[in-house]
């Protein structure tokens, strides 16, 4: 969650999001994807409603995974929400 010298992750730019979203990824995420195969690249963000939507793209291995639409979208998603905020919802395209 952001300190008090942070942008919160709804007031940072489409641009700043997206990379924060990459370096949440990268340091908690992609790893476990990379060892089965796959990967997942971030296509965009958008504000809807009271939440902040990021879509999704799975590529390799994780592309018509059955866990990618379960198990490892709920693990992306929750640390997302962790790290970043507690309004993003992932969405696979």
């Amino acid at each position: 969650m952001p300190t008090d010298t942070e942008v919160k992750f709804e007031d940072m730019t489409l641009v700043q999001q997206i990379k924060a979203i990459d370096e949440v990824i990268d340091e908690n995420v992609r790893q476990f994807l990379v060892m089965d195969g796959g990967n997942m690249e971030v296509i965009d963000v958008k504000p809807a409603d009271d939440n902040v939507d990021v879509y999704i793209r799975y590529v390799g291995a994780c592309n018509g995974c059955a866990s990618s639409t379960t198990g490892t979208l709920y693990a992306i998603e929750s640390t997302l929400k962790e790290k970043l905020s507690a309004k993003i919802r992932v969405l696979p395209i």
